[in-house]
């Protein structure tokens, strides 16, 4: 059960406004960090099972979701994984739901997931703050953005062998599946419509909150100026990149996450006659049973977090290959002036995992990543710009 502390919180309207310090607001110090993320995702992301790995990023969110009951919870999709926030009355709940989905990673996917919990009072303790702000992409659809470092922090410590222990869930299983009631995975891999899918994330370097979206503001000021003055301009979900194919070539991911008790062939059997009806409706333009699917099309769109931030600024942008140089230019610029450190990755097609939680009152949301590796490629370039480089926060 979820506390009034984030519905309470003032909606922001545009993405824009994460350079806003005003918008976020700090944590309760009991409420809890979840971190989750696959380990040693590279020989997947080799053998093109990239969609898989979304899958598993996506599966966190929902197994947590439905075990708390709640569909305003804070979270932000990191592609091979995800962090949230939660109250310590959900810990026991969400510590089951995440150790079967581990299980289900494991032994359907070959995916190693590890995932810990790490209390907001500690990162506090050790001088970070953890802050929330709440983006609202259409009535009643969230996508929380995290700042003040402290779910940086807690990342980190999740993954120190020094406190793995203290952080870290040990390897242990539990009788039983996830509840990923409402994961689905059925659309194409969306091709650019300007030339390329750009995956960008961007930390900016500066000891306090505040400077760290000064300087976001900045590049973001910037950017505007390459690509348009809406970002929403640039996100590769377009009316003419959404493509339902039948079946879906998501469709073995997605037996094998939403099976539960059943045996495989029987969920993928019933998958088949599902994306066989919802083909047939996105065909001829058709609604039945709440999905009507031109007003799906268009709220997928706006539903869509190709813009997300938790303390790393993390977009995936559709550009042309002049815009790309502009923005690799503008990133190596900046990070010369010890401003930022940036990862890019160039890549040929975005994909998109989805949350569906109630059609018929439009409660939907869609994790984009860029295909071939997307964000896991991109921070190969920003972990070697962090070793590389020890700046002076300013």
């Amino acid at each position: 059960m979820v506390s009034d502390f984030y519905s309470d919180i003032p909606k922001i309207a545009e993405f824009i406004g994460v350079i806003d310090e005003n918008n976020f607001f700090p944590v309760p110090d009991d409420w809890i960090i979840v971190i989750a993320d696959i380990r040693s995702s590279t020989d997947a992301v080799a053998q093109g099972r990239y969609k898989d790995v979304n899958m598993i990023g996506g599966a966190v969110i929902c197994a947590v979701q439905n075990a708390t009951g709640s569909r305003n919870l804070p979270f932000v999709f990191g592609g091979d994984g995800a962090t949230l926030l939660i109250e310590p009355s959900d810990y026991g709940a969400v510590k089951s739901a995440l150790v079967r989905t581990r299980s289900l990673a494991n032994d359907d996917f070959s995916l190693d997931l590890r995932i810990g919990f790490v209390p907001v009072k500690d990162v506090v303790e050790l001088g970070a703050s953890v802050l929330v702000a709440r983006y609202e992409v259409s009535p009643g659809n969230y996508f929380a953005m995290f700042g003040g470092g402290g779910a940086e922090l807690a990342e980190t410590l999740v993954k120190a062998d020094n406190a793995a222990s203290k952080y870290a869930v040990p390897k242990y299983s539990l009788s039983g599946f996830p509840d990923l009631t409402g994961l689905s995975c059925r659309w194409e891999s969306l091709d650019p419509q300007k030339g390329r899918i750009l995956c960008v994330l961007v930390k900016p370097l500066a000891n306090e909150f505040h400077k760290r979206q000064a300087i976001l503001s900045r590049f973001l000021s910037k950017l505007t100026d390459i690509i348009g003055s809406d970002l929403n301009q640039a996100s590769p979900v377009t009316a003419k990149s959404l493509r339902f194919s039948w079946p879906p070539k998501g469709l073995a991911a997605e037996a094998k996450a939403t099976r539960a008790k059943k045996p495989y062939w029987r969920r993928v059997l019933e998958l088949y006659f599902e994306t066989l009806i919802q083909w047939t409706l996105e065909q001829f333009n058709l609604s039945a049973g709440g999905y009507n699917s031109s007003v799906y099309r268009e709220e997928l769109r706006s539903n869509s977090d190709h813009c997300k931030f938790d303390d790393t600024l993390r977009m995936v942008l559709d550009c042309t290959l002049d815009q790309v140089v502009a923005i690799r230019t503008l990133l190596e610029q900046m990070h010369s002036g010890g401003d930022l450190e940036f990862g890019l990755f160039e890549t040929e097609q975005a994909q998109i995992t989805c949350l569906l939680l109630d059609l018929e009152s439009s409660q939907h949301l869609h994790f984009v990543d860029g295909g071939n590796g997307g964000f896991y490629e991109a921070s190969k370039e920003l972990k070697k710009q962090s070793a590389l480089s020890k700046p002076e926060f300013r």
